[in-house]
């Protein structure tokens, strides 16, 4: 099975982009999907999804979909401490575990690591960045 990191903005891409974050996943990876989920990365959409504007409902449509998440994919959630980014870095470095996120200072950060990241690289559509 193979494991994902999900980052927050990649869990917000569809509710922002309207990317099909889930389908795209499927699309790149052949076989079962094990959806890496730290306690970071919810803390930061619910964070996020208690002010108001677009990337607040983003946030909330993300905190939403995770229970429809595991329809498609293993989803576990990971413990994890201090700064999302640092321990997503960490982690991912450590256990060479790709990266689902948008964030382009993450992905150089860990493309400089050799850790595989996946990113929305058109309008709609995900890719290895």
């Amino acid at each position: 099975m193979k494991k994902i990191i999900a980052d927050t903005n990649f869990l917000m891409m569809p509710f922002e982009h309207g990317v099909d974050s889930v389908g795209g996943l499927l699309r790149l990876i052949n076989g079962p999907i094990t959806l890496l989920l730290p306690s970071g990365v919810v803390s930061e959409l619910r964070t996020l999804s208690g002010r108001r504007g677009r990337r607040a409902q983003a946030a909330r449509s993300a905190l939403a979909s995770i229970g429809n998440l595991r329809a498609h994919f293993r989803v576990e959630e990971v413990e994890s401490e201090g700064a999302v980014d640092e321990w997503i870095i960490k982690y991912a470095g450590k256990n060479k575990i790709p990266v689902a996120t948008n964030d382009v200072v993450l992905r150089g950060r860990l493309r400089a690591l050799g850790v595989p990241v996946v990113a929305m690289l058109s309008k709609a559509k995900l890719d290895f960045a």
